[in-house]
């Protein structure tokens, strides 16, 4: 359930990768037969790698406009 729910706001807030880790952390948090301490570390995983990919993105998009701007100067 908590699975379905992270996916529909992840998907609000974070299009694709932010649905992908949104249904991840829920389903972590769902725990599936784990421990509650496993399940939060799964989670909290789960939160940390879509927090690095949406930086990274970022970061990929920033560079590709710069590599756009220094094609047009030339």
């Amino acid at each position: 359930m908590l699975g379905a729910i992270g996916s529909v706001v992840g998907g609000i807030f974070g299009g694709p990768l932010g649905s992908a880790a949104g249904g991840a952390i829920g389903d972590a948090l769902d725990g599936g037969g784990k421990s509650q301490a496993a399940a939060q570390a799964e989670a909290f995983e789960a939160a940390l790698g879509s927090f690095a990919m949406q930086i990274a993105s970022d970061s990929m998009a920033e560079f590709d406009e710069a590599m756009a701007d220094t094609e047009e100067d030339a």
